[in-house]
C-alpha cells in the first residue's frame, strides 16, 4: 500500500508536469519555461529515487 509520502511525491510531480505543460502551451517567457522544466526534472529525480528504493526492498 502506498505511503502518504509516496502519494505526496506523486501529487507534487503531477502538479509540476501540469505547470510545465501550461507554460509551454501559453508560450511563457524562456525563464519561466526553464524554471518549470527544472521543477519537473527535480521531481522526476525524486520519483527515480523512490523507484530504486522500492526495487531494493524487493530483493
Amino acid at each position: 500500500m502506498p505511503t502518504d509520502e509516496t502519494r505526496r511525491l506523486l501529487r507534487v510531480f503531477g502538479v509540476a508536469v501540469t505547470a510545465f505543460e501550461d507554460a509551454v502551451e501559453k508560450g511563457a517567457a524562456p525563464e519561466e519555461l526553464r524554471e518549470a522544466e527544472t521543477e519537473v526534472k527535480t521531481r522526476l529525480e525524486e520519483i527515480t529515487v523512490l523507484i530504486d528504493q522500492l526495487g531494493a526492498k524487493r530483493k
